[in-house]
């Protein structure tokens, strides 16, 4: 499994982040639905390519429609969206994420590109699938702690100044606490990876 395949998953969020905290007030339903359209072609993208659709991009699409119809619809919750909207979405997809460890974990979507399909209902494939997709449920639900608490801080900061100033309350708590979650993520999923495929070679030996 490459994990390259579902990080471009994750760039909805970015779009999101960038155009709603720099464009400044009134900007959420934008943000939203330039989110939803980066979500939409992740999601063509795996349709051209003859994949089914993923997960992730699948929520992201979702959930960033719903809040760019709900900013358009309701215009005096924009700056309520432009605090919270980040976090809540990333618990949503934390919440996806985490229910799908009881169904079908969703990381199995992209290991069956690179595992032979007489695998795939081994004990051993759900099992390696489930405890990746647990760290990366884990890391999501602690980028969308970061957003709400940023949000909050925001909210209640006597000298916020404005959307174009950079805290370093926010550029640690939007920016590099989510960074270094999903990069414990991708380092955890290395590790998993590599000790199934130590343990292959040494049956086939």
């Amino acid at each position: 499994m490459s994990i390259k395949q579902f990080l471009p998953g994750f760039l909805p969020w970015i779009v999101f982040s960038l155009v709603s905290t720099r464009v400044g007030p009134g900007a959420v339903g934008m943000a939203a639905l330039l989110a939803m359209g980066v979500a939409a072609a992740v999601v063509v993208g795996s349709l051209v390519r003859g994949q089914s659709p993923k997960l992730i991009p699948v929520t992201a699409g979702v959930s960033f429609a719903a809040m760019g119809a709900w900013a358009i619809a309701f215009p005096a919750s924009d700056a309520f969206l432009a605090l919270y909207g980040r976090g809540v979405i990333g618990l949503v997809l934390a919440a996806v994420m985490a229910v799908s460890l009881v169904t079908r974990p969703f990381t199995e979507q992209f290991a069956r590109a690179s595992v032979p399909a007489q695998f795939w209902d081994s004990p051993q494939f759900h099992a390696t699938n489930r405890r990746i997709s647990a760290a990366w449920a884990g890391a999501v639900a602690v980028m969308g702690v970061g957003h709400v608490i940023s949000g909050a801080l925001d909210a209640n900061a006597a000298d916020y100044a404005g959307y174009l100033i950079v805290r370093p309350g926010e550029l640690l708590l939007n920016w590099i606490i989510p960074a270094l979650a999903l990069y414990a993520a991708y380092r955890y999923t290395r590790r998993v990876l590599d000790g199934v495929h130590h343990s292959a070679a040494l049956v086939t030996r």
